[in-house]
Order: structure tokens, then C-alpha cells, then sequence
């Protein structure tokens, strides 16, 4: 398991891919992660956080999901999309697809547990 992260992150170095939360990364393709935060199809929100409608801090918000609040997500998945600074987290770029009964959108990846 160990050689093949780290042949993976070699891949990743190679071609230019960004990594979430990595400092310097750039803005690249949409690519999908693995992310534990949502390693069984459902995310809760570690802080009041917003849904928006695209993978940008500055995208329509949609609705915000309350601290608690758990919601359906593409499991094992995150999207790296444009770079935010929330939950902590500086220079994130991972983000997943969220959705309940009433809403779905893009949301920080670094503010669900």
C-alpha cells in the first residue's frame, strides 16, 4: 500500500496535479480525491458552513448547512476546485458535492467530519 501512495504522489508531481490543501498547488482540472470525511456517502458539518452552487468561494450560495447537520456526499470523493480559506484550513482546495431533500451544491471539504 505504502509504494503505491507514494508512486501515485510521484504522478501527481510529475504531471502538475493539485493537491488539497497543499501550499503552491495550482488551480488545475477538476479531478476527484479520496477524502475520509465522507467515507460512507454522508458528511456532518464540523461548523456552520456554505453550499454553493460551483467549486468557488465566491459561487452562488445555495443554502448553509448548520453545525451537525449530516448530508449525503459523493462517497470516498472530493473535487479540487478554486482555493478557500475556511475551518482552518489555508489555501484548501478540496471540495465535495453535498445534498439532502431540499438542496445540493459544492461545499469546503476542510469543514465536514
Amino acid at each position: 500500500m505504502r509504494s503505491r501512495l507514494t508512486v501515485t504522489l510521484a504522478a501527481a508531481a510529475v504531471v502538475g496535479l493539485a493537491l488539497p490543501g497543499v501550499a503552491g498547488a495550482t488551480d488545475g482540472p477538476t479531478q476527484v480525491r479520496s477524502n475520509t470525511a465522507c467515507n460512507d456517502g454522508k458528511a456532518t458539518a464540523a461548523e456552520n458552513v456554505a453550499i454553493r452552487t460551483s467549486t468557488s468561494p465566491t459561487a452562488a450560495l445555495v443554502t448553509t448547512a448548520l453545525k451537525g447537520q449530516t448530508w449525503a456526499c459523493g462517497q470516498n470523493s472530493i473535487i479540487l476546485g478554486s482555493r478557500y480559506t475556511a475551518c482552518g484550513t489555508s489555501n484548501g482546495n478540496g471540495w465535495f458535492y453535498v445534498y439532502n431533500d431540499n438542496y445540493a451544491g459544492y461545499t469546503a471539504s476542510a469543514c465536514w467530519g
